[in-house]
């Protein structure tokens, strides 16, 4: 049997937190995007359980989804979500935990990776969607994205040539999907308001992650708006909530 590359590295695999169970509002539902996971990469999971227990991640010399591409991770699948509204937009703001990301070879990379993605929506309508890229984000208009239905980008966690992880629009050929699932994913989704508690929300907010951070919390979370508009939707202010973020069954 040939002997496994001296970069990567055998890490004993702490399973992931169980999920929570799904609880978001109506409309963080509604443009929840529309997952693939391409083959060199893992299946997000849940950051937190609910018994309070964070991931612990991997060591990302292990190789780019080696320990973390499992169906049944797959089964085991949180997304969380925070949403804004004020002046005739929402923003729908969407954070997605991975256990490890790498780069070239089992070199570089980190333990633990926070991928966010945006829908911008303007009186009811999907205007313009970002997903977060090294730092940055890339945006594109509605009528540049593919959608799931009308109000769910179809949207690829992908590893970006030799860099590390990151989200791209997903385009024609990306209808063949590659998760085990077989069909564009949506994980179980837990809104701002929908934790069991807010002290288990506060315990997973206040985590370090090392190299990677959540940007729904709320030191980021307005600043993180700021970048994922650029310079669209001047009327909007991402430090106001007017109606937002919403309570769970108390919406519809």
């Amino acid at each position: 049997m040939p002997s496994l590359s001296p970069l990567l590295k055998i890490e004993r695999r702490a399973d992931p937190p169980t999920a929570l169970p799904e609880n978001a509002t109506a409309d963080d539902k509604k443009f929840q995007p529309a997952m693939d996971f391409d083959t060199d990469g893992c299946y997000n999971v849940p950051a937190i359980g609910a018994d309070g227990r964070t991931a612990e991640g991997l060591d990302p010399g292990s190789g780019d989804s080696a320990g973390c591409r499992d169906p049944s991770d797959l089964a085991n699948s949180n997304v969380y979500a925070r949403q804004r509204c004020n002046h005739g937009w929402c923003a729908y703001l969407y954070d997605y935990y991975f256990e490890k990301d790498t780069a070239f070879f089992g070199l570089g990379g980190h333990r633990h990776d926070w991928e966010h993605i945006a829908v911008w929506v303007q009186d009811g309508t999907p205007k313009f969607v970002s997903a977060s890229q090294h730092g940055a984000y890339e945006i594109k208009a509605a009528q540049d994205v593919r959608w799931d239905g009308t109000t769910h980008p179809k949207m690829v966690y992908h590893k970006d040539g030799i860099n590390t992880h990151n989200f791209r629009f997903a385009s024609e050929a990306d209808d063949a999907v590659e998760n085990a699932s077989g069909a564009w994913f949506y994980g179980d989704l837990v809104s701002w308001n929908g934790f069991p508690t807010a002290a288990l929300r506060d315990t997973l907010m206040s985590t370090d992650f090392g190299d990677a951070s959540i940007a729904i919390k709320d030191g980021s979370y307005a600043g993180h708006l700021d970048e994922a508009r650029g310079e669209n939707a001047p009327e909007f202010d991402s430090s106001l909530d007017d109606g937002s973020p919403g309570v769970p069954g108390f919406d519809a």
